[in-house]
């Protein structure tokens, strides 16, 4: 009778100790990539990836700007990867702020009478709705109004995307962000968020730079310790796969986390087999910039091969030409012995570098580094042997915008004030201002 008494008992377990166990049970058994994702998002300000500066430079646009009720646009410019959209949604929710997203919606959308409407319609619809009304389903008294992904119709649509601003602005009561990212060919910064634009509407603009190698480390080390929790069954994250992902990590936070999963997986031992033998290859950052500036050759008869395929090594940096065209710059005089060699490849890199800078011709990035590797490697005949640590080039971008911007307004007060002397002087003696970024 004891026996049965206890199995019973076993069995009428409380609603809250059967789903305790259950929980415990699908801990280590999440399998989606997005709620992986999800689980290792900031929750905390010491987690972000960008620094503590520009941490402060969001947090007083929000405090000084966004609370006024008043129509306001930031503009949050950097890298792809860096932390950007993580900041504002955790220092908003800090500020007492409801986030909303806009997704641009893959498919067209009808309305009653079956008639498409534009995404450029919808978007302004949605951006004026939440701007002016606040949602029932809120916690606080304040919405700001994130986009990452303007509507493509403004691509080449500039006049319909400055007429939504000026709509915006006499209409609107809460705050607006637009995460820009910057690459190679990005356009949004030199069409829709031009200096003048931006300065006829009282537009803000940050600029964050790429994650540290610091911020980058400790990153990993948080998300190791969520993702064995959580998904303990397909992952196993171990030092050794964190080491790997932050030897090749870029300042991309969200690349290297994506790599730090696919490392770790779980495979089993009747599927790691592979039938042909052949492991496919894999070529870090660093090694390829190795085998450009340190050119192995072949003898085959008259005639010297490259012991590395340029356009093969080329095609593993398609989606990072300006990342690895500057880490090129960086480091391309360490093995080359003549004052001649060292021109020509100078002149290689300044073409490449025009060619990246041209933003209306994507295809162009790919002509760039193809150019650039080619002919690097053909420039350098004997390169000077010996151990050349590989240095990771000057994050100069922004104080050179930002000179380029300040001569331009010097430029345009001078045409248009012919008599102030002072700006004349000052663009004679070629002074710079910049603007220092940690």
């Amino acid at each position: 009778m004891v026996k049965r008494a206890s199995s019973a008992a076993l069995r009428d377990d409380t609603p809250d100790e059967s789903l305790a166990r259950e929980r415990a049970q699908r801990r280590k058994h999440e399998t989606s990539l997005s709620k992986l994702l999800e689980a290792c998002e900031p929750r905390k300000l010491g987690e972000l990836a960008i620094s503590r500066q520009k941490q402060n430079e969001i947090s007083d646009w929000l405090h000084c700007r966004a609370s006024n009720r008043r129509p306001s646009v930031l503009v949050l410019s950097g890298p792809s990867g860096c932390g950007k959209t993580a900041a504002v949604k955790l220092l908003a929710r800090e500020h007492g702020f409801d986030v909303i997203e806009w997704i641009t919606p893959v498919d067209p959308a009808e309305d009653e009478n079956n008639r498409v409407t534009r995404q450029g319609d919808r978007f302004v619809d949605h951006v004026i709705r939440a701007t002016r009304y606040h949602t029932v389903l809120g916690s606080g008294s304040k919405q700001l109004l994130l986009v990452k992904d303007l509507p493509n119709v403004y691509q080449e649509d500039h006049k319909g995307f400055f007429a939504f601003l000026e709509t915006y602005f006499q209409v609107g009561r809460e705050p607006v962000v637009f995460v820009c990212t910057e690459t190679g060919n990005s356009r949004l910064l030199q069409t829709l968020f031009a200096p003048a634009v931006r300065e006829k509407f009282g537009i803000d603009l940050i600029n964050v730079n790429a994650a540290t190698q610091t911020a980058m480390k400790n990153a990993m080390k948080r998300v190791s310790g969520l993702l064995n929790s959580i998904a303990g069954d397909m992952l196993h994250v171990t030092q050794r796969h964190i080491d790997e992902t932050l030897a090749d990590s870029i300042g991309d936070v969200r690349s290297a986390l994506l790599n730090l999963i696919f490392l770790s997986l779980r495979v089993p031992e009747q599927r790691s087999k592979n039938e042909c033998g052949v492991r496919e290859e894999t070529l870090g950052l660093l090694h390829g910039v190795g085998r450009v500036i340190n050119p192995k050759r072949d003898l085959d008869g008259d005639s010297r091969r490259f012991v590395h395929d340029p356009e093969e090594t080329a095609g593993f940096f398609q989606s990072q030409t300006v990342v690895f065209v500057r880490f090129l710059q960086e480091n391309y005089l360490n093995t080359i012995r003549t004052i001649e060699e060292a021109t020509v490849a100078s002149d290689i890199l300044s073409l490449a570098e025009v060619l990246n800078s041209e933003w209306r011709d994507r295809n162009l990035g790919k002509v760039a580094l193809s150019y650039c590797i080619r002919g690097l490697m053909l420039a350098n005949e004997k390169p000077v042997p010996g151990w050349n640590p590989v240095r990771k080039p000057r994050d100069d971008q922004p104080n050179i915008r930002r000179c380029l911007a300040t001569a331009e307004t010097r430029w345009y007060e001078s045409m248009i004030k012919p008599a102030l002397k002072e700006t004349n002087e000052v663009l004679e003696e070629g002074d710079e201002t910049f603007i220092e970024d940690d």
